[in-house]
């Protein structure tokens, strides 16, 4: 019996996007998540809460944020 000489390949997707594609833009989608993580972190520095939660318990670096209070 001969085979068909057109074979469909089938490809799985989800709303139009293969694997593929989703390989494709993962890395520059996260870089430019990160990249945009790291500004809004530098633009908020300055808000206490985000200063004494986030920044002043960074592993390293939390030493730059760390402010001592002066007594009156």
């Amino acid at each position: 019996m001969r085979n068909p000489p057109i074979q469909p390949k089938f490809r799985a997707n989800i709303g139009g996007y293969s694997a593929e594609t989703a390989r494709y833009w993962m890395g520059t989608s996260t870089r430019w998540g990160a990249f945009a993580g790291v500004a809004a972190l530098f633009l908020f520095s300055q808000v206490p809460i985000i200063k004494q939660s986030l920044l002043q318990n960074t592993p390293g670096l939390g030493w730059y944020w760390k402010v001592e209070e002066t007594k009156k």
